[in-house]
C-alpha cells in the first residue's frame, strides 16, 4: 500500500475488512437476528432469509465503498435499503423488529473492525480514523431504513382503508365482495354472508384540532365493540362505521364499553355522536343496522353522546320516525300544552311520564317524583283541563305521550 496518502491507505485497510468479510458478516447477523429477536426466530420462508442476507451484504459493500473512497455516505450509497425496508413491511415485519435487525448488522460490522483493530500494530488508529465514517453511515442508513419502512407502511395502510371502504360500500349496498382484497376483508373480519351483525356509526359534533383525531377515535371504539377479530372499521370521511360480527346465537352489542370510549375521546377533544344498530340475522341487512344507527344519531343533543336502538321503547322508536303527517294529526290543544310546559321547565310532562311509567298509579307516581299525592291529582287534573284528553283512557294517555316525544325534545337517554 506504499505509494498512497497516508489517510486514504488507513482507510482502504478498513474498508477491505468489511468487504472480503462481506457474506461471512451477513451471514453472522442473520443468526445474530434469529438469535434475539422472537418475529426473525419465526421466518421459515428461505426467500425471505435469504433477502436478509443480501440486504445485510448490500450494507457491508456500501461502507466499503465509503471507506475506501474516505467520504461520507450520502442517501444515494444507502438507496438499497429501500425495498427491503418495504418488503419487510409488506410481509408484517414489525417496525421495532426491523430497525432491531439493522442495528444487529450494524453492530456485527462494527465488531469485526474492532476484532481487526487489535491484532496488529498501529490497526487502533487505523479504525478510530474510520470511526466517524462508520457512524455516519449506520445513522443514515438507520434513518433510510426507518422513513422506508414508515412509507411503505402508510402506503399499505391506505390500500387497506381503500378495500375496507370498497368493501362496506358493497356490504351496504347488499353485494357480495367479489373473490380478492374484498372478500379476503371480510373473511378476516369474520363477515360470511349468514353471520349475524351489528353497525356502530359515529361522527364529531365539534371541530377536531388533530386531524389524526378521528382516526384514533376509530380505533379506541372498535376495542369497546368488542373483538378485533370481528370488526371491519372504516373511515368515510368525517364518520366512523364499525360493522360487527355476532357470531353467538343471541344477544346485542353491549354499550356500555362505548358509553366509555365516548367519555374518554370527550376527554381528549373528541365528541362524538354515536348510534348502535340493533342485531340482524345476516350480512344482507346490514344496510337495514346502518340505517337504523344513523337514524338514532339524529336524536342525540349537539353535545354528542351514545344511544343504542336495543335499549329503546317501541313508543320511542316508533316517534323517532314520526313524519310531517303524524306531528300534523296530533290535536292543537296538545301540542300546545306540549311546547308550553317544555318551555316552562316541563313540569307537568315529567308527571305524566312517571303516571305513565308507573301503570297509572298516582300514590307510586307521587313516591317517585319526590311530591305529595295530593298535588299529583292536581297536576294530573291540570293536563286533563289544558288538553281535553283524559289520562285514564288509553288512547288519550298514548297520544298525549307521542305528542311529548314530539314536541318535548325528549330523546332517549344517552
Amino acid at each position: 500500500m506504499t505509494g498512497r496518502p497516508a489517510q486514504a491507505a488507513t482507510l482502504s485497510d478498513v474498508a477491505e475488512v468489511v468487504t472480503v468479510q462481506r457474506h461471512s458478516l451477513a451471514q453472522a447477523s442473520l443468526a445474530a437476528m434469529r438469535a434475539e429477536i422472537p418475529g426473525y426466530a419465526a421466518i421459515t420462508d428461505e426467500a425471505l432469509l435469504d433477502d436478509v442476507v443480501t440486504h445485510v451484504r448490500k450494507g457491508n459493500d456500501a461502507l466499503g465503498l465509503s471507506l475506501a473512497e474516505a467520504r461520507p455516505a450520502g442517501d444515494e450509497d444507502v438507496g438499497f435499503v429501500r425495498p427491503h425496508a418495504a418488503h419487510r413491511a409488506r410481509l408484517g415485519v414489525s417496525l421495532v423488529d426491523f430497525m432491531h435487525a439493522v442495528r444487529i448488522a450494524h453492530h456485527t460490522v462494527w465488531e469485526a473492525i474492532a476484532k481487526w483493530a487489535v491484532c496488529g500494530p498501529g490497526r487502533g488508529d487505523s479504525a478510530l480514523e474510520a470511526a466517524g465514517l462508520v457512524m455516519e453511515f449506520f445513522n443514515r442508513a438507520s434513518t433510510v431504513a426507518a422513513q422506508a419502512y414508515l412509507e411503505a407502511e402508510q402506503l399499505l395502510a391506505a390500500e387497506g382503508d381503500r378495500v375496507r371502504r370498497d368493501l362496506l360500500e358493497d356490504l351496504l349496498a347488499g353485494r357480495e365482495p367479489a373473490p380478492g382484497p374484498r372478500l379476503s376483508a371480510a373473511t378476516k373480519a369474520g363477515l360470511s354472508p349468514d353471520t349475524p351483525c351489528a353497525v356502530v356509526t359515529a361522527v364529531p359534533v365539534a371541530p377536531l384540532a388533530d386531524e389524526y383525531g378521528l382516526r384514533s377515535a376509530a380505533a379506541l371504539l372498535g376495542r369497546a365493540v368488542g373483538d378485533p377479530d370481528r370488526l371491519l372499521t372504516v373511515l368515510r370521511q368525517d364518520e366512523i362505521v364499525i360493522v360487527r360480527a355476532l357470531r353467538d346465537t343471541a344477544g346485542e352489542l353491549p354499550t356500555e364499553p362505548v358509553r366509555s370510549a365516548r367519555r374518554a375521546l370527550a376527554d381528549l377533544g373528541v365528541p362524538l355522536a354515536i348510534g348502535i344498530s340493533t342485531r340482524h340475522t345476516t350480512v344482507a341487512d346490514l344496510g337495514k343496522a346502518y340505517h337504523e344507527a344513523v337514524t338514532l344519531m339524529g336524536t342525540l343533543p349537539r353535545s354528542g353522546g351514545v344511544v343504542s336502538l336495543s335499549e329503546l321503547r317501541v313508543l320511542d322508536y316508533l316517534t323517532l320516525r314520526a313524519d310531517e303527517t303524524v306531528a300534523r294529526i296530533i290535536p292543537a290543544r296538545m301540542r300546545e300544552f306540549v311546547t308550553e310546559d317544555a318551555g316552562a321547565g316541563g313540569q307537568l310532562i315529567r308527571t305524566v311520564e312517571c303516571f305513565a311509567d308507573n301503570d297509572l298509579n298516582v300514590k307510586a307516581a307521587a313516591r317517585e317524583l319526590g311530591v305529595h299525592i295530593n298535588t299529583a291529582h292536581h297536576r294530573l287534573a291540570r293536563v286533563e283541563e289544558r288538553t281535553g284528553c283524559s289520562l285514564r283512557r288509553l288512547v288519550d294517555l298514548q297520544e298525549l305521550l307521542i305528542a311529548i316525544k314530539l314536541f318535548a325534545g325528549a330523546g332517549p337517554a344517552v
